[in-house]
C-alpha cells in the first residue's frame, strides 16, 4: 500500500510538472501573438462583476502597440503613450492627466495581463471550447496572495493562439474581458497613443501626477 501510495505521488508531480510547462507553452505563444507581431487592434467587451453578479459592462476598441495603448469606448477615451495617461469622458471638457502604475495598467490592457505569468504565478491547462472554437484553458495562480491578479484565466484558440476571454480575479471581484475580433502584425503611429489636444477648443486639463 505504501509503495503504491509513493508511486501514485511521484506520478502526479510529473503529470503536474508537465502541465505546468505546457501552460508555459501556451502562455509564451500567446504573449508573443500579443507583443512581438506587430501592433494590435482588439474589439472588446469588458464586464466587471461583484461575486457573480454583473456590476457594470462597456464594449469598445483597444489599440496597442507595446506598452502604449488608446481605448475607446461609449462612455470614455484614453490614450497612454508609456508614461502619461489622458482620459476624458465622453460629452465632457475635461481631460485628466495622470501617471499609471503597473497594476492600474494591467488592468487597462490584455497584452499585460496575459504577460504577467512571467513572475510570481503557478499555471495549470486544460482543454475547452469557446464561441465554437477549441481552447486552451490557462489558469494562473499567484504564488504571493497579496499580488494585485491573484487569480486568471485565460481562454485561447489552439489553431491561432489569440485569446478570446481573459478573466482576472481583483480584490474578491471578477472582471472578464472577452475579445471578439483580434488583429496583429499593424502599425500605428506614435501620435496614435497621444491626446489629440489640436482636436479639442477650450479643453479643461486637469494634471492629476
Amino acid at each position: 500500500m505504501r509503495k503504491f501510495f509513493i508511486s501514485y505521488c511521484l506520478f502526479l508531480l510529473v503529470s503536474l510538472s508537465a502541465s505546468s510547462q505546457n501552460a508555459r507553452k501556451v502562455l509564451d505563444a500567446t504573449a508573443a501573438c500579443m507583443t512581438q507581431s506587430g501592433d494590435v487592434k482588439v474589439k472588446f467587451k469588458a464586464t466587471q462583476f461583484s461575486g457573480t453578479t454583473p456590476q457594470g459592462e462597456a464594449t469598445g476598441t483597444l489599440l496597442i502597440s507595446g506598452n502604449k495603448l488608446q481605448m475607446t469606448t461609449d462612455e470614455i477615451s484614453t490614450w497612454y503613450d508609456g508614461k502619461t495617461q489622458w482620459s476624458m469622458m465622453k460629452g465632457s471638457n475635461e481631460v485628466n492627466i495622470s501617471e499609471p502604475d503597473e497594476e492600474e495598467q494591467a488592468a487597462m490592457n490584455p497584452a499585460k495581463l496575459v504577460s504577467i505569468y512571467k513572475n510570481g504565478y503557478r499555471y495549470s491547462i486544460t482543454e475547452s471550447s469557446l464561441r465554437g472554437k477549441t481552447t486552451y484553458v490557462v489558469t494562473l495562480q499567484a504564488k504571493n496572495r497579496k499580488t494585485a491578479f491573484n487569480y486568471i484565466i485565460i481562454d485561447v484558440d489552439k489553431a491561432t493562439y489569440q485569446p478570446l476571454c481573459i478573466r482576472a480575479k481583483r480584490d474578491g471581484d471578477w472582471m472578464r474581458l472577452s475579445i471578439l475580433s483580434f488583429e496583429n502584425k499593424l502599425s500605428f503611429p506614435d501620435h496614435t497613443f497621444q491626446f489629440p489636444i489640436k482636436d479639442y477648443q477650450n479643453i479643461e486639463m486637469i494634471d492629476l501626477r
